[in-house]
């Protein structure tokens, strides 16, 4: 009687695992959307700091004039830029 128990409970265990929608589907499952909500909070991240960047483009001029200045190299007419390297 223990042998067929025994029997049993092991195919039952590798029937659970083996099957489609088994255990080893369900961590493979699990870790995707772990991935993916890891990704999305980065993307979240990502997503405020360009909202605060264009705001800042729209509303602060000082901050604009400084990315043009570091990005496009733009000077004033008259004005002199000493590189020191």
């Amino acid at each position: 009687m223990n042998k067929i128990l025994a029997t049993i409970s092991i195919c039952m265990f590798l029937y659970l695992c083996l099957k489609n929608d088994g255990i080893i589907d369900y961590y493979k499952v699990s870790q995707h959307h772990q991935t993916l909500l890891n990704k999305q909070n980065i993307l979240v991240d990502e997503l405020e700091q360009i909202k605060s960047e264009n705001k800042l483009l729209k509303h602060n001029k000082r901050y604009i004039e400084k990315i043009v200045r570091e990005e496009y190299f733009y000077i004033y007419p008259d004005e002199i830029i000493i590189s020191i390297d």
